[in-house]
């Protein structure tokens, strides 16, 4: 990331990227506010990169943009697939989501980046393996993951659906009695099977 994006600081952890527009009549109270919420987190308003200009918002959508980019440099170099979760849990239990995300990963040794919606408690979670053995530990990593985020009432797909590859974690929200009964309602209105076909369901569900 560091050797497109140089302005990231050394010390830098995370990023937390949020967009809130301000007229200029407001902009001092907006960040007096701001830097009083972080001065209550031991922070400075001084180590904060703020868009006051079109230049500046550009170079922060750049890196946010860029993190993607760079998994996928990854993904290419190594051969290996990635897997990138899509789970949200309700606000309440994000922390505790997130902690697991941080323990189950830890045990793996997997490499991986997290980023997503933070406000939506959705987040991305990539993992990159790079041999036969860490692959199969990220398969484990996500049914573990699932089970975890169903147990805290989240869904195993909050944005981009289960398509051919999550058939296992549609089961694991409604278990097998509930897709059976979704896979009813399909083959009432498609019999045959024709409209996206193993989208959600087995093609051999018909």
């Amino acid at each position: 990331m560091r050797t497109k994006q140089p302005n990231i600081p050394a010390s830098a952890r995370a990023l937390i990227f949020f967009e809130e527009e301000i007229t200029h009549q407001k902009e001092g109270a907006y960040l007096d506010k701001w830097g009083s919420l972080l001065e209550k987190q031991g922070v400075s308003l001084d180590d904060v990169w703020t868009a006051d200009s079109p230049d500046k918002e550009k170079e922060l959508k750049d890196i946010r943009h860029s993190m993607p980019e760079a998994v996928n440099e990854v993904v290419k170099k190594r051969g290996f697939p990635k897997a990138g979760t899509d789970i949200a849990v309700p606000h309440e239990k994000f922390r505790e989501m997130f902690d697991y995300y941080r323990e189950i990963l830890a045990k793996s040794s997997v490499d991986n980046l997290i980023f997503g919606h933070i406000g939506d408690s959705h987040l991305h979670v990539n993992m990159l393996p790079k041999s036969k053995e860490e692959l199969q530990a990220v398969k484990d990593c996500y049914i573990q993951f699932v089970k975890k985020a169903v147990s805290l009432g989240g869904t195993a797909s909050a944005e981009h659906g289960i398509g051919k590859l999550k058939h296992a974690y549609l089961k694991e929200m409604y278990g097998s009695n509930g897709v059976n009964e979704m896979i009813r309602v399909k083959r009432s209105l498609d019999p045959m099977f024709l409209l996206g076909p193993d989208n959600i369901f087995p093609y051999n569900s018909r």
